[in-house]
């Protein structure tokens, strides 16, 4: 079964979750790039997870935290996509690797096990 996940609940929250985060900020996002972000941070925890969203369940809400965190990091990257240290009026950053994404954050995402499900038999 295939959920279309930027239609449902779920993912409106965590769209809004993340806008409320950044809203305060000196950022220009329009709505269709705001859901685009929400979108990837989760296609990232899909393949850093090996999970695959279904029954209506488009995360595990122990990552939610994790999921809002990734959108975030990612749009406040914007500009700087693909580098590892990026200065600009002044203004010098690092980054720990040139992904949108912090080594810090995908290594909170722990994969799941092949074999392990509904499936999986003891012997």
């Amino acid at each position: 079964m295939q959920v279309d996940i930027v239609n449902t609940i779920e993912f409106q929250k965590l769209v809004e979750k993340v806008r409320a985060r950044v809203e305060n900020q000196d950022l220009e996002i329009n709505e269709d790039d705001l859901k685009d972000e929400v979108l990837f941070a989760l296609l990232e925890y899909y393949n850093d997870r090996h999970f695959s969203p279904e029954n209506g369940e488009i995360y595990e809400s122990i990552y939610e935290g994790v999921i809002i965190q990734l959108a975030i990091s990612s749009i406040f990257k914007r500009g700087a996509e693909g580098e590892k240290s990026h200065s600009e009026g002044g203004v010098n950053r690092s980054y720990d690797n040139a992904s949108n994404y912090p080594l810090s954050l995908t290594r909170k995402i722990i994969p799941l096990a092949k074999g392990v499900g509904s499936n999986a038999q003891i012997k």
